[in-house]
């Protein structure tokens, strides 16, 4: 459980990220007690503390903070604002709540998508500005984005095969694609293996296929820490 895992670590001075499975209670008072930060996605799954962030002015406030990457043939705009938590948040040791959007177009300026996430943080404004809150955001999500390759692209969940060493095969199976794919030259594995997906025959329905790309990607079950002193 990662209250096990955070026990056996040291969190002096650390920030803590998670998925928004973790946003919770005794997770963020382990941190606190231990003297550590944490910066925690909020969503539906924590009704109260959703509602309360949602009734916020945070689309109003200022950009603190942006930053545009062009990379894959696209481009990708983040912007965060963020207020002092307001006194009685149903959730304990949160000093910053935060909006982070994010607009992707291609290279030609067309819309590809659009997301919107809110949040909490444990840092004062001394402790992290909007720009530092945006780059722990960003850095769980480049850990995230490990999973979502074998979760969402390669449909690691929606696989029927559960007995014996089948599960373990196949995970092998994926990676020896991943870093087939790598050892290619192509950083890009998502739009790689849509491309390889194309371009072969169709596997039997009842296999472990590639099919149903675009199935959204379920929530992460391991807790992530990013080193940052300070």
């Amino acid at each position: 459980m990662p209250g096990d895992l955070l026990e056996t670590l040291d969190l002096d001075g650390r920030t803590v990220t998670a998925d928004a499975l973790h946003t919770v209670k005794a997770t963020a008072e382990l941190i606190h007690a231990r003297s550590g930060h944490f910066l925690f996605p909020v969503k539906e799954n924590r009704r109260a503390l959703f509602d309360a962030l949602n009734t916020l002015p945070l689309p109003s406030a200022p950009v603190a903070a942006s930053r545009i990457d062009t990379s894959h043939g696209r481009i990708t705009r983040r912007t965060i604002q963020v207020l002092p938590a307001p006194p009685g948040l149903p959730f304990p040791h949160v000093n910053q709540v935060w909006l982070i959007e994010r607009y992707v177009t291609d290279a030609a300026g067309r819309h590809l998508s659009a997301a919107a996430q809110l949040g909490v943080a444990s840092h004062t404004p001394e402790q992290a500005t909007p720009a530092q809150i945006a780059a722990f955001n960003q850095r769980h999500w480049a850990i995230e984005s490990l999973h979502w390759i074998r979760y969402t692209c390669y449909r690691e969940d929606a696989s029927r095969v559960r007995t014996r060493n089948g599960p373990r095969v196949l995970a092998s199976i994926r990676n020896l694609a991943i870093n087939a794919l790598r050892l290619a030259g192509r950083c890009d594995i998502t739009e790689a293996t849509r491309w390889a997906s194309r371009n072969m025959t169709d596997p039997s329905p009842s296999s472990d296929s590639h099919h149903g790309l675009e199935t959204p990607v379920p929530v992460q079950v391991t807790a992530h820490i990013v080193a940052a002193r300070g």
